[in-house]
């Protein structure tokens, strides 16, 4: 059961309802919660688009699957298992990042997924940084390091308030097609 109770459309102070349209958020358990302080929601979620659009959707997603299994973080993991499949993600990638085994992208993605790692332990090293400049601009590796930092805090936050699922049971860390398929319907 969640810490925070997880509010209703009429509960919000209308002048947030455009937050939770089918087109924006929806109904995800996250920002329910979060609409506790719909100021904060707003303005977070417009800081989390503006480092969206630095990164591109697909790379966004791998960054947030992989801060979510390194973090153990279930209720991410769960909930980016189906946005990541929408943003050009396979299954067999989410099943790499979800078994530990990189080997399986280029080398602009793997290293943007070691270094996600990395920050999210606190273990970047000069060879790890070096490599991402190869691939990346300064501004996206600002945009990055940012990223990781916020879903460290995210996954933090969403173990604190122990929010539940949507959609059923977890979907595990090596997600099948028919797991996918069966949960999100």
């Amino acid at each position: 059961m969640t810490r925070l109770p997880l509010l209703e459309l009429d509960d919000i102070p209308e002048e947030y309802h455009h937050l939770f349209s089918d087109d924006y958020l929806g109904d995800r358990h996250i920002f329910r919660a979060w609409a506790h302080n719909p100021e904060v929601l707003e303005a977070t979620l417009e800081y989390l688009n503006t480092l969206y659009d630095q990164l591109g959707d697909r790379r966004k997603e791998l960054v947030i699957l992989t801060v979510a299994k390194a973090r153990g973080a279930r209720y991410e993991w769960h909930q980016h298992v189906d946005i990541a499949r929408g943003k050009g993600v396979t299954i067999e990638e989410m099943q790499a990042i979800g078994g530990g085994d990189l080997s399986t992208f280029d080398d602009a993605e793997f290293v943007l997924l070691q270094y996600a790692r990395a920050v999210e332990s606190g273990t970047v090293t000069d060879q790890i940084h070096t490599a991402l400049t190869r691939h990346y601009s300064p501004a996206e590796i600002v945009a990055l390091g940012l990223l990781v930092d916020f879903y460290v805090g995210l996954c933090n936050y969403i173990a604190a308030v122990d929010l539940p699922f949507e959609g059923g049971e977890f979907v595990g860390w090596v997600p099948d097609e028919e797991a996918i398929s069966e949960l999100f319907e």
